[in-house]
């Protein structure tokens, strides 16, 4: 399926156009639970609890927004992390998966107990981008940027499959991109791995800049048989290098529902920074695309900005937004109210 987005676009998508209902949990702020909704990370549904990470935490919250309590700490002994790229839950043991700094994984119970941990890889340079847990098995997506041959030096991406000691019983090969400048890039929402159903898909943008490769990361595939199979294709113009004074696109995400394709991407109008970042839906039932600038209206709960929203990676017919509700004669600023919306199919 090939979907055309056209860049010059700015439309005003209400929540209410997408969502079945969205319903909104007030986060209990104690001196303990405190967040800072600039760097969340990841958040998990797990039957009734929410589970929320950042860079320097672990946080459990009961369905009806009440603190329950923390899971790990800070530290480079067993069973600490020295920061929380990425996070995946077991629904079913009930684990909770920490990626610390890119390289260590640690799995916790929801009391904070320590099961067990790993090292992947001995090399300190290779990456671990996503981790996550979907139809009972735990995948993560790795990238070593340091690769050198003949050609040259080269970036290789692949999933690997773990078993239940973390260790590597499986791999799939993404990709290996040739480069002559290193350049990094890397966001904490990629959701790279999703699933829907019994399917799992892939989006993977490389972690070193498409500008310099001068290649557009377009497709969105399905993990199938321990195969690739393209899925669909975002139809930018030009292939997003070049055209209407835009020197390149930066696509951050594809993920799809039942009914919709969603899509975040930057736009820059020189070589190093996005000017502009978009997100983008198509709507595979009436045929209409919508590319909106800083994100969706939200007509439901009256907010004023616009907001991102971000898929549930284990089911993404369910989204979810924060946004930080101040009120007149409030000393401090709570902690954010969490938004978790089913999407209409």
């Amino acid at each position: 399926m090939e979907i055309p987005v056209d860049i010059r676009q700015n439309n005003s998508l209400p929540l209410s156009e997408i969502a079945e209902s969205i319903t909104a949990i007030d986060l209990e702020l104690t001196d303990k639970s405190l967040i800072n909704p600039f760097i969340i990370g990841r958040i998990h549904l797990l039957k009734d609890y929410i589970i929320i990470s950042d860079f320097t935490q672990i946080l459990i919250f009961h369905r009806n927004g009440k603190f329950i309590r923390s899971i790990g700490s800070k530290g480079q002994g067993p069973g600490e992390y020295i920061s929380i790229t990425q996070l995946a839950v077991d629904e079913k043991n009930e684990y909770v998966f920490v990626v610390s700094s890119g390289s260590k994984i640690i799995c916790y119970d929801l009391d904070g107990n320590l099961i067990r941990e790993s090292y992947i890889f001995q090399d300190k340079w290779s990456i671990i981008c996503e981790i996550n847990y979907v139809n009972n098995e735990l995948l993560i997506v790795t990238d070593d940027p340091r690769g050198k041959d003949a050609s040259g030096l080269y970036s290789r991406s692949l999933v690997f499959l773990l078993d239940d000691k973390l260790q590597i019983i499986d791999s799939l090969s993404i990709r290996n991109v040739y480069f002559e400048i290193e350049n990094g890039f890397y966001t904490k929402h990629a959701n790279y791995i999703t699933s829907l159903d019994s399917s799992v898909y892939l989006y993977y943008a490389d972690l070193y800049s498409n500008s310099i490769e001068k290649i557009l990361r377009d497709t969105l595939y399905r993990i199938d048989n321990n195969c690739l199979i393209p899925e669909l294709k975002l139809k930018f113009k030009n292939n997003g290098i070049g055209g209407s004074g835009i020197k390149f696109i930066e696509l951050s995400k594809i993920y799809r529902s039942s009914r919709y394709v969603f899509a975040a991407y930057g736009n820059s109008y020189n070589t190093t920074e996005f000017d502009y970042f978009y997100f983008f839906c198509y709507d595979t039932k009436t045929g209409n695309g919508y590319n909106m600038l800083e994100g969706y209206s939200d007509d439901i709960h009256q907010i004023e900005e616009r907001k991102w929203i971000y898929p549930l990676s284990t089911n993404t017919e369910i989204f979810y937004y924060w946004h930080t509700h101040m009120k007149p004669g409030d000393l401090e600023e709570p902690n954010p109210t969490l938004y978790i919306g089913r999407l209409k199919k």
